[in-house]
């Protein structure tokens, strides 16, 4: 995806290591696939896991990763778009984005630390508007222990809700960078990218499964 880093420059930035609902959000946590859910893609390098119970960020979906001697973890978490203002949306997104990063990170992560997605690849990719990632190593919290680097991603869909998938991995090689900068296609990270999507509804509320 090609990616565009900006800097964000936040009034209020909610540090507290407790995952609350904020007062007025428009995101709340996923409650049942009624509710908001996905279209999971299951390749033959991936395993369904069990979720981990953290006090950080709730999973609702998570897989191995196993394809040439690496292994890794992909974990969901979805969260409700309950809001019908759209003019705070985006103060709103980078608020929850930031809330969320800094728990699993278990330290407040730079807004230059964040890549924004294009949002045309969003689209074409995974049905979604708009999005970001942000590439963290060396995290001091529950929901990444065991693990060195995390890629971490959020994807929002207007009146379903936002995505954050975490790709969780010890050995760098795990996404496929070689020395001049470009990635393997072969890489467990990168093979295996393409393995969700945004589903539509029809007129009666229900999602379509293509």
């Amino acid at each position: 995806m090609k990616k565009q880093f900006v800097l964000f420059t936040l009034i209020l930035i909610l540090s507290s290591n407790c995952f609350a609902k904020i007062a007025g959000s428009r995101f709340k946590i996923t409650e049942s696939e009624e509710e908001f859910d996905l279209l999971y893609i299951v390749t033959e390098d991936m395993t369904v896991a069990e979720n981990l119970d953290n006090n950080d960020v709730a999973v609702i979906k998570t897989f191995t990763i196993n394809k040439n001697g690496l292994a890794g973890e992909v974990r969901y978490s979805l969260f409700t778009d309950i809001g019908e203002d759209d003019s705070n949306l985006q103060i709103q997104y980078f608020m929850w984005v930031f809330m969320c990063m800094n728990n699993i990170a278990g330290f407040e992560v730079p807004g230059n630390a964040i890549a924004n997605f294009n949002n045309n690849d969003v689209k074409k990719e995974f049905n979604g508007d708009f999005g970001c990632t942000a590439f963290l190593q060396d995290q001091k919290s529950e929901y990444s222990n065991g693990y060195k680097y995390m890629m971490v991603e959020f994807f929002y869909k207007a009146h379903q809700g936002l995505v954050m998938r975490t790709f969780l991995f010890n050995d760098i090689e795990f996404v496929g960078i070689n020395a001049e900068g470009a990635l393997s296609p072969d890489s467990p990270w990168f093979s295996n990218y393409h393995i969700f999507r945004f589903m539509e509804k029809d007129e009666n509320g229900k999602y379509i499964v293509e």
